[in-house]
Parts: structure tokens; C-alpha cells; sequence
């Protein structure tokens, strides 16, 4: 009877311990979440994953590492959907290395600079994976419950030609969160040196483990040599989907999205009449600026410090759209090339943006309360319905910017989104 009771109290002894350790560890994620800014929700990251052979994928995974690309401190992501797209939001602006994945190509990594309150979109072109069968893979995926509160991830992970890099991830689409997976036997300190294959698993993770959908979480592992591992969800299942034809109809302009002949990629931006703002993603080309005339194309750029020019022509085909012509720069000249592979992002109606935004609160087609006034003929009245000053555009769009009362602040909105806001509010 003596050696029972003993044998009880060491069992209820290690499971306060359990518990114990649980409860410290959701401690410690909720104090990281309640430090994180309040721009989360506002902040995002979102864009469309076009192909090198000119498709568009339909499913597949993206990773962001807070800070600079390769420190492996992963802490966001989500998926890509039917339509090629994610949006992904982000607690905060500054530096992020974005990863994205998907099945059959080889991944991509990018620094990226994250504009705080922003939608901020990224380009995103995956090369073709021309050996698929050297892939890193992924099997028995198991989720562990500690506590009520608190689970952990395993899976094993094996690499035919035992080269595989830190990044096993699993994602949190729902929540917009990733984790790195770790060897069960410790971490490496050299990310550079190869992992073993074996078992992996996640730091605790601090959610109710019935309450998941385990469909939600995708698992991805890469190697050194940027190729990816098939991607599954938390049911042990593949996601993919085959790619699709890339149906979206390139208009015959200048802004958008570009891969040049020497597989760089930029985006043009249209400033005021006949000029335009250009950016080079992961490239040592700065452009200073860009003047259209007619179908004629100047850039001053410079390359590693060095100034330089370009003077291309836009040509515009039924089923391509192309600048062409040459570079010039004090010690090299040639030939440049850039093939369209996307409009620039349609700016959202007011109309649009007043559905999304404002209709929860306000009616547009009557004067009526709803939660606040109804808006119709807002313009028309000589003062604002809630605050009493004077109505002007200046007042509606302070109003719109900084909230009024109950009315939450959209300081999160560009100054596109506000004007078009306004705009509209105008028509009413």
C-alpha cells in the first residue's frame, strides 16, 4: 500500500511539473503578443505568384523571417490561393526576408523593406524545379497535446542527397504565424552546415489543440539548394493543385510588373504625365527616373554606383507586351529586354472601399442612423452630421483618417484609398 501512494504522489508530482512548464511558456506568448505594435492588422504583405513559364500557381506556402533574409527568426505566413494571390498580415513595418514555396519550382527568397500601415505588394516569379526528384520530404506529421492550452508539432524529414538547409517550417494560415521546426536531438549552430534527416519538432505552441483545424496548417521543408519539399497540410495530405494559364489580359502601358533578359524583375509605377518611378527587386540596379514619350522609353539608372542610361521602345503584341532596345554604361554596353508579366495593381473603387469599410455603420442611399449617420447626400449639407463642423473635404477626410467618436481611425488607408473615399462620398 505504502510503495501505491508513493508511486502516485511521483505521478501527480510530474504532472503538476507538465503543467507547470506549460503554463510558464503561455505566459511568456502572451506577453510577445501583447508587445507586439498596434499596427497589427493594418500592415500586410500580399502578391501574385507567377511562374517562369509563364503560369500562375495555385497553391503553395509563404514564410517571413522578422529582420534580415536567412536569420531563420520565422514569424509569419500563410497561404496562396486558387488564384495565385496572398495577403499576409504582419505586426509591424522594417525589414523582413520573405520565402514563398510551392510545389514543382524552386523557391524563392527576397529582402523586402515593409512599409508600417501599408499594403505592401511583392512580385513574386518561381523558377521551374528542373529535378524535382532530389526534394526534400515530409512524413507523420503529429500534432501533441501538453496541456489544454499548449501543443507542440513533430514530423520526420529525409533528403536524398542529404543536404538540407534550417528551414522546416509549419505555417498557421489561419492565424498568419509560422514556426521552425528543429532536429529532436538540438538545433545546429551553423545554419549553414547541412541538418540531418530525422525527427523534427516546434517550440510549444500556445493554442487549445481541439479547437485547430488542422487543415489550416501547412508544412515545408527546403535544402541548400533552394529546392522544396511537396507541401502538406496538418492532415498529412498534399495541397497541390496544378498551376494555371496566367489569364489576366496585359494592357499595352508601361506600369506593372517586368522580368528583364537578365532575370531580374521590377516594378513600374506611373508618377505624373509621361514619368514613372522604377524599383529593381533583389538587384544592384537603382533607377533615378523614367520619361515616356510616344512609344519611346528613357531610364537614368544607376548600376553599383556607376551612372547609366537605357533608351528602349514599348511593343505591344497580341500575346506579349515588351520594352526593347539597349543600356549604356561608362565601361559596358548591350542589349535590354523586359517582358510584361503583370498590370499595376487596379486602384479599389470608392465604392469598393465604402462596402468594405464604411456600410457595417453608415447607409449610403439614406439618411437614417445605422450605428453612425447615414451619409446620402453628405456634400449637400453645409454641416457634418456627427461633429457639426463645417462640410468640406478637407473636415470628411480628417474625420475618415483620425475617427470621430465611436468611429475608429483609418489611418491605415494610402492616400489613394482616402481620395477615392472621398470621392465618392461626393456622389452621394
Amino acid at each position: 500500500m505504502l510503495r501505491e501512494i508513493k508511486r502516485f504522489e511521483m505521478v501527480t508530482h510530474r504532472s503538476k511539473k507538465r503543467n507547470l512548464l506549460a503554463l510558464i511558456f503561455l505566459s511568456l506568448a502572451c506577453l510577445v503578443f501583447l508587445s507586439l505594435p498596434h499596427a497589427w492588422g493594418q500592415t500586410f504583405i500580399s502578391g501574385k505568384v507567377i511562374t517562369a513559364d509563364g503560369k500562375v500557381v495555385a497553391s503553395g506556402a509563404v514564410a517571413l523571417e522578422k529582420g534580415e533574409l536567412h536569420n531563420d527568426a520565422f514569424l509569419s505566413g500563410g497561404a496562396i490561393g486558387a488564384d495565385g494571390t496572398f495577403k499576409i498580415l504582419l505586426p509591424s513595418g522594417g525589414p523582413w526576408g520573405l520565402h514563398v514555396y510551392s510545389e514543382g519550382y524552386i523557391y524563392f527568397p527576397l529582402q523586402v523593406q515593409i512599409k508600417e500601415g501599408e499594403d505592401n505588394d511583392i512580385p513574386v516569379i518561381l523558377p521551374v524545379d528542373g529535378n524535382p526528384g532530389d526534394d526534400p520530404q515530409i512524413s507523420d506529421i503529429r500534432f501533441n497535446k501538453i496541456s489544454d492550452q499548449v501543443f507542440q508539432i513533430k514530423m520526420r524529414v529525409e533528403d536524398a542527397n542529404d543536404n538540407l538547409g534550417p528551414q522546416m517550417l509549419a505555417i498557421d494560415s489561419k492565424r498568419f504565424r509560422s514556426y521552425r521546426l528543429v532536429p529532436q536531438s538540438g538545433d545546429l549552430k551553423d545554419k549553414k552546415a547541412d541538418f540531418p534527416g530525422g525527427e523534427y519538432e516546434s517550440p510549444f505552441i500556445p493554442q487549445p489543440l481541439d479547437k485547430e483545424n488542422l487543415s489550416e496548417w501547412l508544412f515545408v521543408v527546403a535544402d541548400h539548394q533552394c529546392s522544396n519539399s511537396p507541401i502538406y497540410s496538418g492532415l498529412n495530405q498534399s495541397i497541390i493543385k496544378p498551376p494555371v494559364v496566367h489569364a489576366e489580359k496585359l494592357k499595352c502601358d508601361v506600369a506593372g510588373i517586368w522580368k528583364s533578359n537578365f532575370d531580374k524583375v521590377y516594378q513600374f509605377t506611373p508618377q505624373k504625365a509621361g514619368t514613372f518611378s522604377g524599383k529593381q527587386f533583389a538587384g544592384d540596379i537603382l533607377i533615378d527616373q523614367m520619361t515616356q514619350a510616344e512609344q519611346n522609353v528613357a531610364m537614368d539608372f544607376r548600376f553599383k554606383g556607376a551612372k547609366g542610361k537605357a533608351d528602349l521602345q514599348l511593343a505591344c503584341q497580341e500575346n506579349q507586351v515588351r520594352l526593347q532596345g539597349t543600356f549604356q554604361l561608362p565601361e559596358r554596353s548591350g542589349e535590354w529586354v523586359f517582358a510584361k508579366l503583370q498590370n499595376a495593381r487596379a486602384t479599389e473603387s470608392g465604392k469598393d472601399l465604402f462596402s468594405a469599410s464604411c456600410s457595417g455603420c453608415h447607409y449610403a442611399d439614406r439618411k437614417d442612423t445605422k450605428v453612425g449617420p447615414g451619409l446620402k447626400g453628405l456634400f449637400n449639407s453645409p454641416k457634418l452630421p456627427a461633429s457639426g463642423r463645417p462640410t468640406n473635404e478637407e473636415n470628411v477626410r480628417a474625420t475618415i483618417v483620425n475617427g470621430q467618436g465611436k468611429m475608429p481611425p483609418f489611418k491605415h488607408l494610402e492616400d489613394s484609398k482616402i481620395k477615392a473615399l472621398v470621392d465618392y462620398l461626393k456622389s452621394l
